[in-house]
């Protein structure tokens, strides 16, 4: 929450504010000659926008809580613009690598003039220390909610139904005669309610021969099929038609949780693998492998790999686009929550021993930051390091 260059020296205001003219006139400039550009600019401002509302949780709930907020930036480094109201400066700083909120008196290394003493954040409550750590997280997941929630009204869930899409040429489905837009029924007379079923049923299967059962002009039509072996399981050559049905507003609102728990676990999981020994070798032999080949799919992406393969995900559907800002947003919050300093989740474990060993022993009880100090030093060069490697890895692969 607080600058790691806050001291370098400001940048002069006029240069700023016409650097910053020029880049949002030569990005209008770029969509307007380029519209394809357009989806790779709106990844930008949502990233952009996701990181100064988290930032502005802390804010908000500093304020609430009575500590004292001193500034509220975009970016770190030199100031190129800002402006005060009140007690707080605002502004933008040159390097664009996240925000950041400076609410004094964060640790007791900090020193603070004694009349604002009583408005830091070392001397408030434990509640209010963690609405304010957490704040941030749970804005996150507030923004995760409202995406799904949007997109599940305007669309719905997709699905994968047991509609034919595509029939791949050359493949046992084209020889047999089975065509796009037939639905599959049944195999071996078994009923198809799902994709699901349908893979589970062939996949077993290769080279053993099949009555598939499709309906057709509002007919059923049964089709003899033999699936071939391709990577170790049956295929027969098809692919499902993509269906989704919108929600109403009523119904969205439940299923929208849900699909936040679902998606809780499933980062929570891919969290688990990454930074687990195993995940760690398999992106270190990734990063030192220098003929160009990933070992894996699974890894971070830095912005510069979010924005480059955004384009790509999105493909000009602005509803698809809501889902990867989703789960971005989904994936800071678990992140953050880690409880490891300098990470929100670190300062809410520190808040939370302050708090009880206060209760268990009856006096006050303050962590010693010098102690902390060594910890949050290696996670940040940890961070720093898997961070800069997400770059060269994303560089790389452009």
């Amino acid at each position: 929450m607080k600058d790691p260059l806050g001291d370098a020296a400001p940048v002069e205001t006029r240069k700023a504010v016409s650097g910053i003219l020029v880049i949002v006139a030569s990005l209008v400039l770029l969509v307007a000659l380029r519209p394809s550009l357009l989806v790779t600019v709106a990844i930008i401002v949502g990233l952009v926008v996701t990181i100064m509302l988290h930032e502005w949780g802390h804010y908000y709930a500093a304020k609430k809580a009575g500590m004292k907020v001193t500034e509220f930036f975009l970016g770190f480094g030199p100031r190129i613009w800002s402006f005060r109201r009140g007690e707080t400066e605002y502004g933008i700083k040159a390097i664009p690598a996240g925000g950041y909120v400076r609410i004094i008196g964060m640790t007791n290394l900090e020193a603070v003039d004694p009349a604002d003493e009583a408005r830091t954040y070392r001397q408030s409550t434990t509640p209010k220390k963690l609405t304010v750590v957490l704040a941030g997280i749970a804005v996150n997941l507030v923004l995760v909610l409202v995406l799904t929630y949007t997109i599940l009204v305007v669309r719905g869930r997709e699905s994968l139904s047991t509609q034919v899409d595509r029939v791949t040429a050359g493949s046992p489905a084209r020889a047999a005669g089975i065509r796009a837009d037939d639905r599959i029924v049944s195999i071996d007379g078994t009923p198809v309610g799902d994709w699901e079923t349908l893979s589970e049923l062939v996949r077993p299967n290769a080279g053993t021969a099949l009555t598939v059962v499709v309906l057709r002009d509002g007919r059923e039509v049964p089709i003899s099929v033999t699936p071939e072996m391709v990577e170790g399981a049956g295929r027969i050559g098809v692919t499902s038609r993509i269906v989704s049905d919108p929600e109403s507003p009523i119904t969205a609102l439940p299923k929208s949780f849900a699909v936040l728990v679902e998606g809780t676990k499933q980062v929570a999981e891919v969290l688990g693998r990454i930074f687990s020994p195993s995940g760690l070798e398999r992106y270190g032999k990734t990063v030192t492998n220098t003929k160009g080949g990933f070992t894996g799919q699974e890894r971070p992406r830095s912005v510069i790999g979010i924005v480059a393969e955004g384009d790509d995900i999105v493909r000009g559907d602005f509803v698809v686009l809501l889902g990867l800002l989703a789960s971005i947003n989904l994936f800071l919050a678990l992140f953050n929550a880690l409880p490891l300093p300098p990470l929100d989740g670190g300062h809410a474990a520190i808040a939370c021993y302050e708090g009880i060993a206060s209760k268990v022993t009856r006096r006050r009880v303050r962590v010693d930051y010098r102690r902390v100090m060594p910890v949050a030093a290696i996670v940040m060069m940890f961070l720093l390091m898997f961070g800069l490697s997400a770059m060269y890895l994303d560089i790389r692969g452009l």
